[in-house]
């Protein structure tokens, strides 16, 4: 096959290649796209894929669960009908692979194209509804992760100061196919000697499975003046610009409640006296000093001005732009349109000619790094568990398991219901968010008969949330390495997204795997895991295509 590399003349260009089912797709359906023959050559690795975005029917701005990947369950590349490679729980797989080898710089980079956002510690805690006889507004209701709060990517709604409808945009994102051998291949794909390449992705089943609140809706913004007798509040940009910056990524939207809040005990609670809340009838923001001046439909009461309470300094989004204080479950996501960036390559007459030869004599083969899902589940309070992986490929190089927790995804401000596809070391708490009070205190692998490493991996030194444990990191940056050298850029990630990790072979090589591999888990007491966790375990393997006059042929 052709490398970059080699010193050969070579024109180069890009073509758009759009979907065959061109159309607008919603959660549960499939997008076809086909990479013709006559293309001739492409560069995959250069290749991008392109969504085009938007969200109906939502009272709240809406964003990502974490990325426009959060859209995909599925990806299937076949030629003729025969399948070169299938990953499921896309998502998951493309989170893990992106969480681990993306240092800050390059996350924040990405984040614009891809639409990630992510949450950070100032959206923990959060619950827009106080239990019956409190007036708090903040409940322990835990950390989806312990972000830096910098993957801010951008809301599927801009400029909401007229009406939320009008604030539904098409929004363009580009998503490398990370995980699929296909598109990570450093050489140029022979559409010519191959034929028509079918691509298809199916999208996740519910839009909850891919959308969430834009996190900011849900942090109240503290060091505000509430002025009795004026339907006007001020919010200088220096308050808010760790969580937006301008109308368009702005939570609020007119016809939104806000409400003041008090934060003299260190939690934000309600306003004692009145705690009103208040209608937003228009926003505005200043050129020169970004300020935001937010217009109520109704004055300030005198109960909530700050001159009367002196701890009624904050302000928390506590309604819909609808006046409902739950996001409407009929918000959706649709797909305007779906589109393929291929790098056309052109090399010389003479490079072609040889590989002609080449099919003729059925000796041209590409290899493919493939991954295939296995599902298992964890229950709650068995202290001792093994998750079986009935894998039996040949030419595997690597194994990961990510323990999620078992989720009904549903739309909230707080983000407690969101769909969250990171891995959980526990959950070792009573609300089930994976806060590191408990959890697994060791594992070991079994590959056939042999056990792997001799001695458990040892994570007690991950108990109470301060230390990692070095040897976990070693196999799981072992694991990595092995995947077509995934670098380990994030050690955050080890405990935002836990991923049990093992490299099955060595120096770029593969092992065939004739008797399955199982994983044994020890959790550190009788009472944890505290819920049940969803167990998506990817192994990685090597699939060859052979390519004959007669077709193609996949060994896996």
């Amino acid at each position: 096959m052709y490398k970059p590399q080699n010193s050969m003349p070579l024109e180069s260009y890009q073509v758009v290649s759009p979907a065959d089912n061109q159309t607008n797709f919603l959660a549960g359906q499939t997008i076809r796209m086909t990479i013709p023959r006559n293309i001739g050559f492409f560069d995959p690795h250069t290749s991008r894929l392109r969504i085009q975005c938007s969200v109906a029917n939502m009272n709240y701005k809406m964003c990502f669960v974490d990325s426009v990947a959060s859209l995909i369950d599925m990806v299937r590349i076949s030629v003729g009908g025969v399948v070169l490679q299938e990953v499921t729980e896309y998502a998951t797989l493309h989170k893990v692979i992106t969480d681990y080898s993306e240092s800050t710089a390059i996350g924040q980079r990405r984040a614009i194209a891809s639409g990630r956002v992510d949450y950070s510690h100032d959206f923990i805690g959060y619950t827009q509804a106080p239990a019956a006889g409190s007036n708090r507004i903040n409940a322990a209701n835990g950390a989806k992760s312990v972000s830096s709060g910098c993957y801010r990517g951008q809301p599927l709604n801009g400029d909401a100061s007229t009406n939320i409808a009008t604030s539904a945009k098409i929004c363009k994102f580009e998503l490398d196919l990370a995980g699929i051998g296909l598109f990570e291949l450093l050489k140029v794909v022979p559409c010519i000697a191959i034929g028509d390449i079918m691509i298809e992705l199916r999208l996740v089943n519910n839009d909850a499975d891919a959308l969430k609140v834009l996190p900011s809706s849900a942090v109240p913004v503290a060091g505000l003046t509430w002025t009795a007798g004026q339907p006007v509040l001020n919010i200088p940009l220096a308050n808010v610009s760790s969580n937006f910056s301008n109308l368009a990524d702005c939570p609020y939207a007119v016809g939104m409640h806000l409400s003041a809040c008090r934060n003299d005990t260190g939690a934000l609670t309600r306003t004692v006296v009145a705690g009103n809340d208040y209608t937003i009838q228009s926003i505005a923001q200043n050129d020169a000093t970004g300020a935001f001046t937010i217009t109520f439909t109704g004055n300030i009461a005198a109960g909530d001005s700050t001159a009367n309470v002196a701890a009624s300094t904050c302000c928390v989004i506590t309604a819909g732009a609808d006046g409902a204080a739950a996001p409407a479950a009929t918000t959706n996501f649709v797909i305007n349109r779906c589109d393929l960036l291929l790098n056309v390559i052109r090399p010389p007459q003479q490079y072609m000619e040889s590989m002609a030869r080449k099919v003729a004599a059925g000796q041209m083969m590409l290899d493919l790094n493939n991954y295939t899902t296995y599902r298992d589940t964890l229950q709650p309070a068995i202290k001792l568990q093994t998750i079986n992986i009935p894998s039996f490929v040949s030419r595997a190089k690597a194994v990961m398991c990510v323990p999620r927790l078992v989720q009904n995804p549903a739309f909230t401000i707080n983000g407690a219901t969101d769909r969250n596809v990171r891995g959980q070391w526990g959950p070792g708490n009573t609300n089930n968010n994976g806060v590191w009070d408990g959890g697994l205190e060791n594992y070991r692998w079994q590959v056939g008969e042999k056990y792997y490493p001799n001695q458990p991996v040892e994570l007690d030194q991950m108990l109470g949330g301060y230390h990692f444990s070095a040897q976990h990191i070693v196999e799981l940056e072992k694991c990595l390495a092995n995947q077509t050298s995934i670098p380990t850029r994030n050690l955050l990630s080890a405990k935002q997204n836990f991923v049990i990790g093992r490299a099955l072979s060595k120096h770029g090589s593969s092992v065939n795997l004739e008797k399955g591999i199982r994983c044994y888990l020890e959790y550190n007491n009788v009472a944890d895991p505290r819920s049940a966790c969803d167990v998506v375990t990817f192994v990685n393997h090597i699939n060859r295509v052979l390519i004959t006059p007669e077709g193609i042929e996949v060994l896996s």
